[in-house]
């Protein structure tokens, strides 16, 4: 377990959730009437932005903002879920000596560069000396007690996986970090049904020795709970095909 401060979010406002605008924007009610507020999370969210469902709203105005508000929380069964995915990097950013993996390290340098993509964090140090390049992904979906990661197509997604399975190919040393921003959920896996390309380059990617980590980020008042989740990077369709 890594406990650290909240920093992130002051005290969250209690609003009721009514509809999605856009990717980026949705109307809640709160004890002062309708608010449109920002939704830093461009995901489906189907199972959780559903008209009636209680959410948590951090203030985040600013001039020349349009909103005033971020929606960062949304009240499931298991409890709330954190859909900010702007969150895995602020941890990251500030906490990423603390994530038992990258302790060997002496710095980090956020959204580096290397081939064509650009990736959450290229890490230094160690020994021998090397350059380690990491990509966090934030997951919010779970179901039948999976935690399952993309909750749509992402092209972007596998494309990274891609570039880090080059790292390593090339003798380098690459990452992913899943950040389950949800109360349950026993393991994390990728979504073949949602994005069967993306599940086939996180089982080349693991094959190849990429590293994949999971956290559960449990946000409270003033601090933050981290706590080791088992990642699960087997390609079932291969499995399947294997046994038949």
């Amino acid at each position: 377990m890594i406990i650290i401060p909240n920093s992130f979010y002051g005290r969250l406002k209690p609003a009721v959730f009514q509809r999605r605008l856009h990717r980026f924007a949705a109307e809640v009610e709160t004890e002062k009437g309708i608010e449109v507020v920002h939704l830093p999370n461009s995901g489906r969210l189907r199972e959780l932005l559903i008209a009636g469902n209680q959410v948590g709203l951090n203030f985040e105005g600013h001039p020349g903002r349009k909103t005033r508000y971020t929606l960062v929380k949304v009240k499931a069964e298991a409890g709330w879920v954190f859909i900010d995915t702007r969150l895995p990097n602020r941890i990251l950013a500030k906490h990423w000596r603390q994530l038992p993996p990258l302790r060997t390290y002496t710095d980090a340098h956020p959204e580096r560069t290397w081939g064509a993509s650009r990736f959450d964090l290229a890490l230094q140090g160690g020994e021998p000396p090397e350059t380690a390049w990491l990509e966090a992904k934030c997951v919010t979906l779970v179901q039948d007690g999976i935690a399952l990661f993309p909750d749509a197509p992402t092209e972007r997604g596998r494309k990274h996986l891609l570039e880090l399975t080059r790292i390593k190919e090339g003798g380098g040393r690459s990452f992913v970090f899943f950040f389950l921003q949800h109360p349950g959920g026993e393991y994390i896996k990728a979504h073949r049904e949602m994005d069967p390309r993306f599940a086939e380059a996180m089982a080349t990617a693991a094959s190849a020795g990429v590293e994949f980590h999971g956290y559960r980020v449990l946000p409270g008042e003033d601090r933050v709970v981290l706590t080791a989740v088992p990642v699960s990077t087997s390609d079932e369709r291969k499995r399947v095909s294997a046994l038949e």
